[in-house]
């Protein structure tokens, strides 16, 4: 028996997805483009997201698989793991459950990978859709100059590592069409973060990439809607322990990853850079909550979360210090 072996797999971690899963698999249904799968991934969907998943089974003919994981990951890091995992295309695209694909964007995207034999296909525009449904274009990142026709970048990991610092690459999984063996192969997976997952994963895309193509093609449409996960309203405890979480766990992952990189061991400059920029956006994700706590109240947090490390008291300390200036600064 032969082994259904797509050019694409489209993997979508889903979530109580009921009032725009629908949309978005009509999206991936209406691709001139038929050689793929679409994995759902479902994250214990407390909604009928999995009931209107299913109802598009007979649809897909066959090319639908639902994956249904035992326990609630609160993030889609594991979802899209568990979806490369089983998956079996020669590229991957991940899709967010409440997003668009335009009709030809599968089709555009792997004629444009097998062209220039691209590892990764980077859109650097996309349609951003409002909740009321109206729908712009934008550019996805916005420090890098504008391309006009398909571009490949440099090859050189110390000028890729530098757009990355400006931000000059959007992080969204969605924006890159990327050959699964490169995922695979490099092993790059989603760290079991609370936020952030995105820009980890797309940094280790970055560097690992030989042949990465930036493309000007809008080709998929995001929903900016404001009860997502980041912008939830949490007490200041709450959310200094939810930004210290990828602080202290995507360190960690940074640092496993640059220490396999030759080009970080011989440009510690680099490698502390990088440090640095994560750093600061998890910290400056803190700001709010940081002006709503004494200087006790920010120590006992911290210590309580560091409990583990030898370092506890220490690092615990370094927040207050950081607290303090901050303080002093304003006079």
């Amino acid at each position: 028996m032969k082994i259904f072996s797509p050019a694409i797999s489209v993997i979508v971690p889903m979530y109580n997805a009921e009032k725009y899963l629908s949309a978005c698999l009509e999206s991936i249904l209406a691709q001139t483009f038929a050689d793929f799968e679409l994995l759902v991934v479902d994250d214990c969907s407390t909604d009928s997201s999995t009931i209107v998943a299913e109802n598009y089974l007979e649809r897909f003919g066959g090319r639908l698989k639902i994956i249904l994981l035992q326990q609630n990951t609160g993030n889609p890091s594991i979802p899209r793991n568990v979806g490369l995992e089983n998956s079996r295309g020669k590229y991957v695209l991940f899709v967010d459950n409440d997003d668009l694909l335009t009709p030809n964007a599968l089709e555009t995207f792997c004629d444009l990978a097998e062209n220039f034999r691209a590892d990764v296909v980077y859109t650097e525009r996309g349609y951003m859709c409002d909740e009321i449904g109206n729908i712009t274009v934008a550019a996805l990142d916005k420090n890098s100059t504008p391309i006009e026709t398909p571009t490949l970048e440099t090859d050189d990991i110390a000028e890729r590592v530098k757009n990355f610092l400006r931000t000059g690459y959007c992080w969204a999984p969605w924006a890159k069409f990327v050959r699964r063996d490169l995922l695979v192969d490099n092993k790059i997976f989603f760290p079991r973060v609370k936020i952030s997952e995105d820009v980890l994963w797309s940094f280790k895309v970055i560097c690992a990439a030989k042949n990465f193509l930036r493309v000007p093609n809008p080709f998929y449409v995001h929903r900016e809607l404001k009860n997502s996960w980041s912008q939830i309203e949490r007490p200041p405890d709450d959310e200094i322990k939810f930004w210290l979480n990828p602080l202290v766990k995507g360190l960690e992952y940074l640092d496993a990853f640059m220490d396999e990189i030759n080009f970080f061991a011989q440009n510690p400059n680099y490698r502390f850079e990088v440090t640095n920029f994560f750093v600061k956006m998890q910290v400056a994700g803190m700001l709010g909550a940081l002006e709503k706590l004494s200087r006790n109240e920010l120590y006992e947090i911290i210590r309580r979360e560091f409990s583990e490390s030898r370092h506890a008291a220490l690092i615990a300390n370094l927040f207050v210090f950081m607290a303090y200036y901050r303080d002093k600064n304003r006079g």
